[in-house]
């Protein structure tokens, strides 16, 4: 979505801070947003996170006498300075769809996420969210993994996103999140078939067999891929793995909006299955985190689609994992801790695609 065509409001008339250029007006005219009256005494800032399409910082207030109550802490959330990165965030529209999530999606979607002070864009891209400190709540890792329990957990959260907007995939009011007919979102045969052969001259000697295979066979069979799946769409985060939640004793939060679109809800429980457990890990939970989803999925009111019809779509979609390491990775900035995440991501993900034998879904 080009920023011409942004609803009344989204776009700032001055261009939005950098995280180090956060003054105490501009954090007061965003908490004036959200009903606020508050005159900011001091603020420090510290950066936080390892985003690839962002940079996270903390806020740390203190108000002067006579000011609202309102949080000692915040989280900003700023457009990338690299430009790679930049790239790819206006190509998809990235930014504006965080921006949009957070201001008319967030309230309806049942799903626990940080609540949003404010929400910004200026005219050359650049956006800034002003969100709820969780802390001590602490991220997930990709490489770790998940525990049992938090698996659990996030599957019923994708079950209650996907619920809150199931067969609302068609209308209009809806269509800025992409209405494309491909079966993964921003993911066509073009992007993965020139991805593939630069990602795997980068991690030459890093690749097995079996990974090569897998991926050749994919970049081959993507048209057969990329057929729209026969299921009511809804809105799906995308990009749904530990990295991208909070977690604490009492309940899990999601993050990082900026891949939400519509597609088919089995996309992020794959994803996420997938790449949260080594492989023999996986294969003692999954039956049963699948299980998890569907009694959620029925708990949320949809009906009409059965365990069966639910499988098909999830073997589908055990590729879903491998299209964002080797996709990611060659369109974001590249650091050393996102090389042995896109690796690690890929190793599970084609176990998982030859677990459930999917590969014989791309000569079908």
């Amino acid at each position: 979505m080009s920023l011409a065509n942004a609803p009344a409001g989204l776009v700032a008339d001055r261009p939005v801070p950098r995280p180090e250029n956060v003054d105490a007006a501009w954090i007061e005219t965003m908490l004036a947003g959200a009903g606020y009256s508050v005159a900011v005494a001091a603020l420090s800032v510290e950066r936080i996170g390892t985003g690839q399409l962002g940079d996270t910082a903390r806020f740390r207030l203190t108000y002067a006498p006579g000011s609202d109550a309102a949080p000692a802490t915040l989280i900003g959330k700023f457009s990338s300075t690299d430009p790679t990165s930049l790239d790819v965030a206006a190509a998809w529209s990235l930014y504006t769809r965080e921006v949009r999530f957070y201001r008319e999606l967030a309230a309806k979607a049942r799903i626990a996420v940080p609540l949003c002070y404010g929400a910004q864009m200026d005219a050359a891209g650049g956006f800034a969210l002003l969100l709820e400190d969780l802390a001590p709540a602490a991220p997930g890792d990709q490489f770790k993994g998940l525990s049992d329990r938090h698996a659990e957990r996030a599957v019923r959260e994708a079950a209650r996103l996907h619920a809150a907007f199931w067969e609302q995939g068609e209308g209009a009011e809806y269509g800025w999140l992409g209405t494309e007919a491909g079966a993964q979102p921003f993911y066509t045969p073009g992007i993965f078939r020139s991805t593939w052969p630069g990602f795997r001259d980068r991690y030459d000697g890093l690749l097995s067999d079996r990974q090569r295979e897998v991926c050749d066979a994919l970049a081959k069979g993507y048209d057969v891929y990329d057929r729209p799946r026969p299921r009511p769409r809804c809105i799906t985060h995308n990009d749904f793995r530990p990295d991208n939640m909070l977690f604490d004793d009492d309940r899990l939060v999601v993050v990082d909006w900026q891949s939400v679109a519509l597609g088919t809800g089995a996309v992020d429980v794959a994803y996420l299955i997938g790449g949260g457990y080594a492989p023999e890990a996986r294969r003692a939970v999954e039956a049963g985190l699948i299980d998890a989803y569907l009694d959620e999925l029925g708990e949320q009111g949809v009906t009409g689609y059965s365990r069966a019809e639910f499988e098909a779509d999830y073997r589908h979609f055990t590729f879903a994992g491998i299209n964002v390491a080797v996709g990611a990775a060659m369109l974001v900035q590249r650091t050393e801790r996102g090389d042995q995440m896109f690796l690690t991501m890929l190793d599970r993900h084609v176990s998982h695609v030859l677990d459930h034998d999917a590969l014989s879904l791309l000569r079908e």
